[in-house]
């Protein structure tokens, strides 16, 4: 559209013009584009002009437009709905929404004269039943086109929008391996910022725990966005064993297993449901995603639920936490005559003092910045520290368990001195990334090093149910299948997800 300089307030909305007489003046590439439009529209179009453009005569041809091969009179607007001037005749133009004005119809100008009609066609793209328009109201066509441009492709990237999970977790790499990929929060939301730009993915979380870092999106599942994905988690670093990726329904198998804790350390663990939730919340608050990927969430949680439900029973004990215990159960007989060193104040950490008080140990609890409350009941049996007192305590402790977030290992070669040498010394590392360094192992005779990957080992082997449980964890999910097509359907113009009876107007 050519512009007068002027501009105009308008209202937004879309005729219903299905079956009825729309009128095209002007047989150019203007009359060619509002014909397609009212086409498009569902409209019966009369085109009024001597000569008409090419593609116009095929529709002519076709049965789908009528031709009156003359110059505008004023009795070719009678009957019609809506008329568009579209010649290159500013005059005429003007005649025409003269005509159309008397005649109380619609009318349109697609050059200068467009102030004085009624109306304006934005810019628009439509896919489907999708149609998205753009308008500034006379302001800058140019800028109406470019944001049309943009809003083609993104929809264009939605037509083929899935599920995708990108990531590395302990089935893949060890706790060495996997150490260097664990990002901390500020690291996350600079790589949620550079994923935001990747023009394929719409809405994504980062899932960072101790087992695993994933992006989990709802993206284009081509082998660039993907491609795009893995660089900035550095995955790339890495061979095709190292990390993985999945898109679609196996993608929302995996995120339904992750969140029941069918793919944790310790199998069966709640932990991770609360992750996946803080994850979805950090995503939201920083405009990484919003309802779109918390349908997938939902439709996890909603399968993980049942998952627990079902095959729950049969892994009792599944916290880390638990793990951790049967493990110093087997490994020291006489664990209750013990004295237990717990680094970390969280949720692990306060399971493992619980658990150690229930089996009767004595436990020095050591924070790094939230001073725990200890019970009343626990007092004669535990011993409250900070990080700065473990050194004082380590000649008393035949067990250490940290379950500590810290930027940095809280024990290390320089505490090696501080044990007990005529002790036989069990250290597990439960933090990710680890919080004790692999090299006291060999610094002090008798103290043995554990970290999720050997409890991992351990637990496998002790355990003869996970195929089973595994089995009956994926029949689940696979029987929910639906849920993804649904979400598939709606995104892609389909089933609506919003309940009967809401509001059907778009």
């Amino acid at each position: 559209m050519r512009t007068s300089g002027k501009t105009r307030a308008d209202l937004a909305v879309n005729l219903l013009i299905e079956g009825r007489s729309a009128v095209v003046v002007g047989g150019g590439k203007i009359g060619l584009r509002k014909t397609r439009l009212l086409l498009d529209a569902g409209a019966t179009v009369t085109v009024v002009a001597p000569e008409i453009d090419p593609e116009i005569q095929v529709l002519v041809e076709l049965g789908k437009v009528i031709h009156v091969p003359r110059r505008f009179e004023l009795r070719d607007v009678d009957g019609a709905v809506v008329v568009f001037a579209a010649t290159d005749d500013a005059a005429v133009n003007r005649q025409v929404l003269e005509g159309a004005k008397a005649a109380r119809i619609l009318a349109c100008a697609a050059d200068v004269n467009w102030p004085e009609g009624d109306f304006v066609t934005p810019a628009s793209v439509r896919r489907g039943g999708l149609q998205v328009a753009v308008s500034t109201g006379g302001r800058s066509c140019r800028q109406s086109r470019l944001v049309k441009d943009s809003l083609s492709r993104h929809l264009a990237a939605l037509e083929t929008m899935s599920l995708v999970v990108v990531g590395t977790s302990h089935e893949v790499l060890s706790a060495n391996e996997r150490e260097r990929f664990h990002l901390t929060e500020a690291h996350r939301k600079r790589v949620g910022a550079m994923i935001r730009q990747i023009w394929g993915v719409h809405e994504f979380l980062i899932l960072n725990t101790c087992n695993r870092i994933e992006v989990i999106a709802a993206a284009a599942p081509d082998e660039e966005t993907i491609g795009l994905l893995e660089k900035l988690l550095n995955l790339d670093q890495l061979d095709q064993i190292g990390h993985y990726r999945k898109v679609g329904p196996e993608a929302v198998e995996h995120l339904c297993l992750v969140t029941a804790g069918m793919r944790s350390q310790s199998v069966g663990e709640t932990h991770i449901t609360a992750q996946i939730k803080d994850a979805m919340d950090e995503a939201v608050a920083n405009g990484w995603a919003n309802g779109m990927l918390r349908e997938w969430v939902d439709v996890a949680l909603h399968v993980s639920k049942e998952i627990r439900v079902k095959v729950g029973p049969m892994l009792k004990g599944g916290e880390i936490e638990d793990v951790c215990l049967a493990y110093l159960e087997q490994a020291i007989p006489d664990l209750a005559r013990q004295t237990v060193m717990v680094i970390g104040s969280g949720v692990v950490g306060r399971g493992l003092v619980e658990q150690c008080v229930r089996k009767g140990c004595r436990g020095i609890w050591c924070y790094h910045v939230n001073r725990p409350e200890v019970p009343s009941e626990w007092a004669d049996q535990v011993e409250v520290c900070t990080l700065n007192g473990i050194r004082d305590r380590l000649s008393g402790v035949t067990v250490v368990l940290s379950a500590v977030e810290a930027p940095g290992h809280v024990l290390h070669e320089g505490h090696a001195p501080f044990f007990d040498h005529e002790k036989n010394v069990l250290v597990i590392d439960l933090a990710m990334p680890r919080t004790v360094d692999p090299r006291l192992d060999g610094q002090v005779p008798g103290l043995q090093v554990v970290d999720l990957d050997g409890l991992k080992h351990w637990q496998r082997l002790t355990s003869g149910l996970l195929e089973m449980v595994m089995e009956q964890s994926l029949c689940i999910v696979r029987n929910h299948h639906h849920l993804y097509e649904r979400i598939q359907e709606s995104i892609q113009g389909g089933l609506p997800l919003k309940p009967v009876g809401a509001d059907p107007v778009g």
